[in-house]
């Protein structure tokens, strides 16, 4: 396909998405939402912005100092007896990932939009396994067969009656609309696939050189479910990701909860190394 080509199914789709009253309706009711949550967030925690700027510096320094923070974070994680891999293609990622998996293995995923970026659903599909998104938007966006419109709201696109619509397809019973309902209903529907999990793969929203601990904050609960329960663990995360401290890893998850209009995230998961007893031997 030409490039006037690409610009001209460019333009239907635009034009096509702007008359989308469905769109239109979603999209002012979810920027509506996270303007007013921002907001009260930022009142509730007015230094905020200062932290943000702090975080920036962290940032700024990490970069400079990269390499040394990637190896620290690589002696740490294999001295917990975990294993690190730094990819630096597509190909090589997906290449170590097809090495922790087999045929007809289950993979759960959660907050890993790094795994979207690479396009590994369909690259794991190819290879036997069955993929399942668990974030709420991810899952939805998923079985829709579509891709995520917005980082932090992969299914703001789509309007509650969209959904129920979705849902009494895969779930083979009515639905209202009513949000809680909906919410319920996935979480019993996911908690059959966790069961049957071998491999959950996530992001990172940071990664602490000094301790190779990994940051995943959530609201939803499900991130526990994949990080936790199956035999094997994933996490697929860019460089930019790390930082140098614990402390480092604990601004990023309060800058970020902010900045996505929440004043707190309801869960924030530390993961440090393989699961492991102290109970034993100590």
């Amino acid at each position: 396909m030409d490039f006037p080509e690409h610009v001209r199914r460019y333009l239907d789709e635009l034009w096509s998405a702007s008359t989308d009253e469905n769109l239109r309706r979603a999209l002012d009711r979810g920027v509506e939402s996270f303007r007013t949550n921002k907001a009260e967030a930022f009142r509730a925690f007015p230094e905020t912005a200062e932290k943000a700027r702090r975080l920036r510096e962290v940032k700024d320094r990490s970069l400079l100092n990269l390499d040394e923070l990637v190896r620290r974070t690589r002696d740490m994680v294999e001295d917990l007896h975990g294993s690190f891999f730094l990819a630096r293609t597509v190909d090589d990622a997906m290449e170590y990932i097809g090495d922790q998996v087999k045929q007809g293995d289950v993979v759960v995923k959660s907050k890993s939009l790094t795994s979207e970026e690479l396009h590994i659903n369909p690259r794991l599909e190819a290879l036997g396994c069955e993929v399942y998104e668990t974030d709420l938007g991810e899952f939805i966006v998923q079985r829709l067969g579509s891709r995520p419109m917005h980082i932090t709201a992969p299914a703001v696109h789509l309007t509650r009656e969209q959904v129920a619509e979705l849902f009494a397809g895969i779930m083979g019973r009515a639905f209202t609309g009513d949000i809680p309902e909906m919410v319920a209903a996935a979480r019993e529907h996911l908690r059959g696939v966790f069961t049957r999990a071998d491999v959950g793969i996530s992001g990172a929203n940071a990664i602490a050189a000094e301790t190779g601990t990994t940051f995943i904050m959530e609201n939803e609960g499900n991130a526990r479910l994949v990080t936790g329960l199956p035999e094997k663990h994933i996490i697929l995360a860019g460089l930019e990701k790390v930082v140098p401290t614990l402390m480092d890893g604990m601004l990023v998850i309060e800058v970020t909860a902010r900045y996505a209009n929440y004043k707190a995230p309801t869960y924030v998961n530390l993961i440090t190394g393989p699961s492991k007893t102290g109970d034993i031997e100590k």
